[in-house]
C-alpha cells in the first residue's frame, strides 16, 4: 500500500434503521454498528497507510434536523475513539442531512458538537484551509445555491499558491457521477483550469472520477434500495499525488433477476425481481436466496396472468430504472411546463424526501 496523505469518507449518514435491523440492549441499532465499523475500518486503514488525517465530505447524519440519542451517543463515541485514541485529525464539512437550515449555519449543524471532542468543523459560508504535510486543503460546505457555490470556490481559487497542490472538498451534486441521473447539479467542467488538484465532492452516493481531477467521494456504505449499481467505501489521498478507492465489509443493495453467484449474495441484501406462475414458486426462491446466505431479503414478483394484455412500455418508462431517476425526470419536466421553478432546488429537495423515506422502510 502506498503512503497516504489523508483518508476521505463522505455520506455515512449514521441513522436507527428500521429494515433488515435490530436492536441490541445497549440501544445500538445492527445496521447503525455496520456503518460505524465501516467508519472505524477507513479511519484504521488511512492510519495504518501513514495519514495523519481522515475529512469527511459531509452528511454525516440521515435525517434532517433530527438525531436519535443513540446515534448521537455511539458515533460521538467512535470518532472521540478516532481522534484521541487512534491519533487522526478528523475534519468534518457540513452537508445537506446536517443542516437544520437551508444553508450551512455553524449552530444549526448536527455535527457541531463534535469540536468538544477535538474534530474539525466546517460550517459557514466561508470557506477553510488546512495544511497536510505541504498540501493544502480546502472545504467549503453545503450551499442551497450551486451558482453561490460557484462564485465561492472561483473566489477561493484567486487566492491558491500554485507552488503546492490544492484539493478542495466540497458537497454538492456533479453530473454524470450517477448513471441515469438527470442533470440537475453541477458540471465537472465548472472546476476545470482553477487550480485545484483533485475537487473532492460528497452528496451523490456513488465512486466516481467524473472528469480527470473531479471526483464524486462516494458514500461509505450502500444505505437503501436506491444504492442498486453504485461504488461505496473511502477513499486514500496518496503522498505521491495518486488516490486510491476501497469499499468495506458492509454489506451492499443489489437486485436479483437471474443467476447470481453465491459469493455475491452472501451477506448482501437482496431484492428479487421475478415472473413467477404462483406464490408458491416465489416462495421456494426466496428460500433459496436465503439459503444462499442473504442478509436480508425482499421480493418484487409479477406473476404470469398479470402479464395478459399488459402493453409494451413506452421508450420513456422503459428507460426509468429507480424510483429517484423517475422523480428527477418529473422534476425535469415540471421546470419545462414552468419557467419559475428551480429544478435543482426542486431535485434536491425530493432527493431528500426519497433518501428519509428508504430510511424508514
Amino acid at each position: 500500500m502506498k503512503k497516504a496523505l489523508y483518508g476521505l469518507i463522505s455520506d455515512t449518514h449514521y441513522h436507527v434503521w428500521d429494515a433488515f435491523a435490530s436492536t441490541a440492549h445497549d440501544g445500538m441499532n445492527s445496521r447503525l454498528k455496520i456503518q460505524l465499523d465501516a467508519t472505524r475500518e477507513a479511519a484504521v486503514a488511512a492510519k495504518e497507510a501513514g495519514a495523519k488525517a481522515l475529512f469527511h465530505g459531509g452528511d454525516v447524519f440521515h435525517v434532517r434536523g433530527s438525531i436519535a440519542p443513540t446515534v448521537l451517543h455511539f458515533t460521538s463515541e467512535l470518532y472521540d475513539w478516532i481522534i484521541n485514541t487512534l491519533g487522526l485529525d478528523v475534519y468534518i464539512l457540513a452537508g445537506n442531512h446536517d443542516l437544520e437550515t437551508n444553508d450551512s449555519v455553524f449552530s444549526a449543524n448536527a455535527s457541531a458538537s463534535f469540536t468538544k471532542i477535538g474534530a474539525k468543523i466546517v460550517c459557514s459560508k466561508t470557506p477553510q484551509t488546512f495544511d497536510i504535510d505541504g498540501v493544502k486543503v480546502h472545504m467549503i460546505s453545503w450551499y442551497n445555491d450551486h451558482k453561490e457555490l460557484l462564485n465561492t470556490v472561483k473566489e477561493l481559487a484567486k487566492t491558491l499558491d500554485p507552488t503546492v497542490p490544492n484539493d478542495l472538498i466540497i458537497h454538492t451534486s456533479i453530473n454524470k457521477a450517477i448513471p441515469g441521473m438527470p442533470d440537475v447539479g453541477m458540471e465537472a467542467e465548472e472546476f476545470e483550469g482553477l487550480g485545484f488538484r483533485y475537487v473532492l465532492s460528497g452528496h451523490y452516493h456513488n465512486h466516481k472520477e467524473v472528469i480527470p481531477g473531479v471526483i464524486s467521494i462516494g458514500a461509505l456504505t450502500h444505505q437503501n434500495w436506491g444504492d442498486i449499481g453504485t461504488t461505496a467505501g473511502y477513499m486514500l489521498i496518496n503522498a505521491d499525488g495518486s488516490y486510491s478507492q476501497y469499499s468495506t465489509q458492509a454489506p451492499v443493495f443489489l437486485e436479483l433477476d437471474g443467476d447470481m453467484e453465491e459469493s455475491a449474495i452472501k451477506g448482501n441484501y437482496v431484492r428479487i425481481r421475478a415472473v413467477i406462475k404462483d406464490d408458491e414458486e416465489g416462495k421456494k426462491i426466496e428460500e433459496m436466496v436465503k439459503l444462499l446466505g442473504a442478509s436480508g431479503v425482499t421480493r418484487n414478483f409479477t406473476k404470469e396472468s398479470a402479464l395478459v394484455g399488459a402493453t409494451t412500455a413506452t421508450a420513456g418508462t422503459a428507460k426509468i430504472d429507480s424510483l429517484k431517476e423517475s422523480v428527477g425526470n418529473y422534476c425535469i419536466l415540471m421546470g419545462k411546463s414552468d419557467t419559475s421553478i428551480d429544478v435543482t432546488k426542486l431535485t434536491a429537495i425530493c432527493d431528500d424526501v426519497l433518501s428519509q423515506a428508504e430510511g424508514k422502510e
